[in-house]
């Protein structure tokens, strides 16, 4: 017998292992070794395991996990620990339970009184048990049982219905958190549902039995967490549905962690935020969809050196949280720093914003970005001193501005096409102490950013604070000398472009230039595009070469150095 080197024999006794979970095996078991011959059953036995060295895999195969994914195991830089889907497989953890007590219609109920003839013609009624309630990370909240509730009611796994009545975490209150539909059992809609804690049953109105259905409720408050682990990979995992604990959890999220990855994976109906990474450093998400989430698709806070990128966060917001106070594809707050949006779709986030970094971040970079058909604006950039750089995003057909910052300084915005918004770039002041400094837009193509009215036109394609002298209709002597445009395109297709030194006051470009001294290279000229249903596409390719040079202080370059606008002309 020949022996193997002790070199080679060090090689092979450190190779990688790979673990195996498959709930719907028959000899499935956690106590198995984890083989492909003996998997594991569960998620969290797996998450937890103790026989994962860094550089392993845990392959899972298809099926719906209804349970708490928390991985609490860490590989090394350069041998992550994966978790995984296998190969073809589409793995489901879900937060919620299928609803299996049995339906009444409420109109044989003699002690609901209907507010009006076969109001309660199509609604039914269920007791939701204890075990609905028993989330052992949510205890406290159950213990008295008047305080339960169900925020989320699915039907047939994707379909969400609207509650109806108060909610209990987020009061209806002045600048109201969540618009609530309703008040209880008599304002039943079709497709909607209430819930009584006092005697726990959930009623919904359908246009059928609930029988032909399947109806699931969120029962647990996260589905999938990493909490301060280090060197993780997460790929292909689609997570769906939960139920808000009690404050602004995320169906999924990373803490206080290092060096995770999280790629090809779906956060779907989340009750509040898709997915959320927290305190965490060096992370990253790539080829994620977070869309149809409650309030927000994704969200980074106190992060640092974070990137996400190639995403789709659309749809959110279908709860309807009050977008002044936190709401759209991305809310990310507070004191982010050095962290990057980069080649995500961001859009048809309703009632809200598409990518919206608020309070102290710095040194933030979005690039490359589309964010279109927002009901807020398309990026917004919110009391930031510490600034970055908004640079090569396509922003269009938003209904509010196409890219907003407010009371933030130490900005570039630089070669972004921004087309039919409601406004085009706004840069503004807040209040004390966020005021609005050392802000450059540069290069950047504007195309018809207003909402016309009558022989008039409301928005304007830039709005730039001066801080002039005098009553706003006279500008008088500008007193903000750190704010500058320079070397952009306006479209003058249709109606003349404007630009504003405060909310409201209009100037012409030559007026601009006489009395601000800014765009002073800018030109106005033709563009034509085609915006067709929810696309658009840029048909100018001549006279868009009057790009001037980028500083040497934003690190960036563009791949077309002359040519003003985003490098992309078409989406999709």
């Amino acid at each position: 017998m020949v022996s193997l080197p002790f070199t080679l024999m060090l090689a092979v006794s450190a190779s990688a292992a790979t673990y195996y979970v498959d709930r719907g095996a028959a000899h499935a078991a956690d106590a198995n070794p984890g083989t492909e011959a003996a998997p594991w059953k569960t998620l969290s036995r797996a998450a937890g395991a103790q026989e994962l060295a860094p550089g392993d895999t845990v392959l899972i195969a298809s099926g719906v996990y209804r349970e708490h994914m928390a991985i609490r195991v860490s590989g090394a830089p350069g041998k992550p620990v994966t978790f995984a889907a296998a190969p073809g497989h589409r793995v489901v953890i879900k937060g919620s339970e299928i609803v299996k007590g049995k339906w009444g219609r409420a109109k044989d109920d003699a002690h609901a009184k209907e507010p009006y003839p076969n109001a309660f013609t199509g609604v039914w009624k269920v007791t939701l048990g204890d075990e609905y309630f028993t989330d052992p990370d949510f205890q406290a909240s159950y213990a008295d049982k008047a305080r339960r509730w169900v925020s989320q009611v699915f039907v047939d796994d994707d379909k969400a219905l609207q509650r109806i009545g108060p909610d209990p975490v987020y009061p209806n209150e002045p600048y109201a958190k969540l618009a609530w539909v309703g008040r209880g059992l008599a304002d039943l809609i079709d497709d909607s549902f209430t819930f009584d804690a006092v005697d726990q049953t959930l009623y919904i109105k359908l246009g059928g039995e609930p029988g032909w259905f399947n109806i699931e409720v969120g029962v647990r408050g996260w589905g999938l967490t990493a909490n301060k682990v280090h060197d993780v990979v997460i790929r292909g995992l689609e997570v769906r549905h939960n139920r808000q604990p009690g404050g602004q959890w995320p169906l999924a999220s990373l803490g206080e962690c290092e060096r995770v990855t999280v790629e090809g994976c779906r956060f779907l109906q989340a009750d509040f935020c898709g997915l959320s990474v927290g305190r965490s450093k060096d992370c990253l998400v790539r080829d994620c969809e977070l869309s149809y989430n409650g309030n927000t698709g994704f969200s980074f806070g106190q992060c640092e050196d974070c990137t996400i990128e190639d995403c789709r966060l659309l749809f959110n917001n279908y709860r309807r949280f009050h977008s002044g106070w936190h709401a759209g594809g991305m809310k990310c707050i507070p004191g982010n720093q050095r962290c990057t949006v980069q080649r995500c779709e961001v859009a048809y986030n309703l009632a809200s914003d598409g990518i919206w970094f608020d309070a102290e971040n710095a040194a933030i970079r979005i690039l490359d970005n589309v964010s279109h058909h927002n009901d807020g604006c398309g990026i917004f950039f919110e009391i930031n001193p510490g600034g970055g750089l908004i640079a090569n995003n396509l922003c269009y057909a938003n209904k509010g501005r196409g890219i907003y910052l407010s009371g933030s300084q130490k900005t570039w915005i630089v070669h972004n096409t921004v087309a039919l918004n409601g406004a085009g770039i706004v840069c503004m002041p807040r209040e004390a102490p966020f005021t609005l400094a050392e802000v450059t837009v540069l290069n950047n193509l504007l195309v018809r950013n207003y909402v016309t009215q009558d022989d008039v036109t409301r928005g304007c394609d830039l709005t730039l604070f001066m801080d002039a002298e005098g009553p706003e209709w006279s500008p008088g002597r500008r007193r903000n000398l750190t704010v500058h445009s320079d070397y952009n395109l306006y479209a003058n297709t249709c109606w003349t472009p404007f630009m504003r030194h405060h909310w409201n006051p209009n100037s012409t470009l030559r007026q601009w230039q006489e009395r601000f001294a800014e765009d002073q290279h800018s030109q106005l000229g033709p563009v034509a595009y085609e915006a067709r249903g929810t696309g658009f596409r840029l048909l100018t390719t001549e006279g868009l070469d009057v790009a001037g040079p980028l500083p040497e202080a934003v690190d960036w370059k563009p791949q077309e150095p002359r040519r003003v606008g985003c490098s992309r002309t078409q989406w999709p």
